[in-house]
């Protein structure tokens, strides 16, 4: 282990980073969030069930995303050049999105949804490395949520434009515009950004010549407690908040009788602006009060977590678009405040050679139940609910209440992750 060195001003052109990986982010939101208000087309035209659907959005998207992503974290855990990986990452999945506007069926659909999945589950791991190497322990989660608003602003963007392109050209038109422009942005990335050696901000550096087996950091990680909730707490904050997100938009056009171009500019409009707020303000307060006490980094997620829960639910409840509205802001606005907060924790719980599986194991366990299992069971549950009180509308609004149990129950485990991060970091260091 040996101090880096570098040849170009690593301080400045972080920033850049930052910045290119915002950029990125934005189109990977867009292009993962968009068919959300393009659903109700969709089943209208294929003639499809709730779960069909669920499994579009969700399951055909997550199964290809985790699948990429393990084998793409160790690759970076062995030394790849992450700059590349995220440039043929985004590209594909650009490409991906537009070919889902020109399928002809369902089966196509699936197969360009994967194809989504496979693009972006390149990011997470290349990404999160490549911040823990240009930011210190205590400046992570404010770098990560500042590229993480791309996800809120992207979903803004992508539900209104696409609500209003789908109103007067189709939902296979909204697919195309959204999809093409990442191809240059990929150009950009591969010619500008620059590689930094692992460990730049931490002062150190150990050369990574091949990935460590998988069972052999699963194993190592896993005698962390905090590990453990963290793994527990993503999954289950996941399923309420991504099968939500997912679902939320197709609820409010059955349930209040309104067309995509009606709801999709309201809605874009009020979660790119809450969650960007929720962004920002939730990684700022986990490295605020993490530098008192790094336990704040599990504490803040699992307030968020119990906040949310009653606005949720009386959301569900209410026949009044107002309220309703108005009460899905809070969820909409503190939803994503665990993300910036978890990732940046992973980075400080693994050592170099372990950091993007580690950090892959969660976004693993987040995506795979999140996109992957929550949509569709969530689609399974209101047809049962359809079929039981003779309308879509009330049997998804049913299904949503159910999803909500795992608010408090991601909460208790980020705060039983926070009740060990100081012993296990400590462990880290010692060893």
């Amino acid at each position: 282990m040996s101090a880096p060195t570098v040849s170009f001003d690593w301080r400045s052109h972080r920033k850049y980073v930052v910045f290119m990986m915002f950029i990125a982010y934005f189109l990977n939101s867009i292009d993962r969030n968009i068919i959300n208000v393009l659903q109700q087309s969709i089943k209208k035209e294929f003639h499809l069930m709730d779960w069909q659907l669920g499994l579009m959005t969700g399951f055909a998207f997550a199964l290809f995303y985790t699948s990429i992503g393990i084998p793409t974290a160790r690759f970076i855990d062995g030394g790849a050049v992450r700059t590349k990986i995220i440039a043929g990452g985004l590209a594909l999945w650009s490409v991906a999105t537009a070919l889902c506007g020109l399928c002809q069926n369902y089966w196509q659909l699936l197969v360009c949804r994967a194809g989504v999945g496979v693009g972006e589950g390149t990011f997470g791991p290349s990404t999160m490395t490549m911040v823990s190497d240009y930011f210190g322990p205590t400046e992570r989660a404010r770098a990560m949520g500042v590229y993480l608003i791309g996800l809120p602003i992207g979903s803004m963007v992508g539900v209104s434009l696409g609500g209003v392109i789908a109103d007067h050209y189709g939902w296979r038109a909204a697919l195309l515009v959204v999809g093409l422009p990442g191809l240059l942005v990929a150009l950009i990335i591969r010619a500008t950004m620059k590689e930094p050696p692992r460990g730049l901000a931490e002062g150190k550096y150990v050369k990574l010549e091949r990935p460590l087996p998988i069972r052999q950091v699963f194993m190592a990680v896993t005698k962390k407690k905090t590990v453990v909730h963290l793994l527990i707490a993503a999954s289950f904050a996941s399923f309420s908040t991504v099968g939500g997100m997912v679902w939320f938009v197709p609820y409010l056009q059955r349930t209040y009788h309104m067309t995509a171009g009606q709801i999709g500019p309201e809605w874009g409009v009020m979660v790119g602006s809450t969650g960007l707020i929720g962004t920002l303000g939730g990684s700022y307060l986990a490295d605020h009060f993490g530098k008192r006490d790094l336990k704040f980094y599990m504490i803040v997620p699992a307030l968020s977590m119990l906040i949310s829960f009653p606005f949720y639910i009386l959301a569900m409840l209410t026949d009044n678009f107002a309220l309703c509205f108005a009460c899905l802001v809070v969820p909409a606005a503190i939803n994503n405040v665990w993300i910036p907060a978890a990732m940046s924790l992973t980075q400080s719980l693994a050592p170099l050679a372990m950091r993007a599986l580690l950090g892959m194991f969660v976004t693993f366990a987040a995506n795979l139940i999140g996109h992957g299992i929550a949509p569709p069971v969530i689609g399974a549950m209101s047809d049962l609910f359809a079929a039981h009180f003779g309308n879509d509308a009330d049997g998804l609004r049913w299904a949503l209440i159910l999803a909500a149990v795992f608010y408090p129950w991601a909460a208790l485990h980020f705060w039983l992750a926070s009740r060990n991060i100081g012993r296990d970091i400590e462990a880290l260091g010692a060893s």
